[in-house]
């Protein structure tokens, strides 16, 4: 490894549990930390689950606001269509800031295809997760067992806050 990716595997939170993981060989931890930092896999992980956030919220507004609307502009006599525009306006605004989003956290970490495919609603942080995955079992098996390290982490920290409180 050169030393820039030493620099980048220490600060990055993924490479430094992968290196500090018993299960794992010398030759592979070396395999995984340069794969790790040369694909930006952690800044990959990261908009996932922002994504992933991200559409946890939007479900909300297409599941409660969206439907009110619809409502009102059909069942009400004289209402105007108006407020029909607004679905289509958030579905564009929403994949806009999204794209944008992407594109800013990854600077070129995926192609410009991922970039957009990233963007569909609710699937988004699966594709980007999806195409980490393909074809390394090697690097699907520590990328889950890290996802599964950093869940505990903050179910632990919740956990901790709420019985303080």
């Amino acid at each position: 490894m050169t030393t820039d990716e030493k620099i980048a595997c220490e600060k990055d939170r993924f490479c430094t549990f992968v290196a500090n993981h018993e299960r794992y060989t010398e030759e592979e931890v070396l395999y995984l930390q340069r794969t790790i930092i040369n694909k930006k896999l952690s800044r990959i992980l990261y908009v996932s689950a922002s994504l992933g956030i991200w559409s946890m919220i939007a479900a909300w507004v297409d599941l409660v606001i969206l439907p009110f609307i619809i409502v009102y502009t059909v069942a009400l006599p004289g209402a105007s269509y108006y407020p029909m525009l607004f679905p289509i306006i958030w579905t564009v605004f929403n994949a806009f800031f999204k794209f944008l989003y992407v594109r800013r956290q990854l600077r070129g970490a995926v192609s410009l295809r991922d970039n957009a495919l990233a963007v569909l609603p609710y699937a988004g942080a699966a594709f980007l997760l999806k195409n980490w995955f393909i074809g390394d079992t090697l690097l699907r098996g520590a990328s889950l067992e890290y996802i599964n390290h950093q869940k505990k982490q903050v179910s632990n920290k919740l956990f901790r806050k709420f019985r303080r409180q």
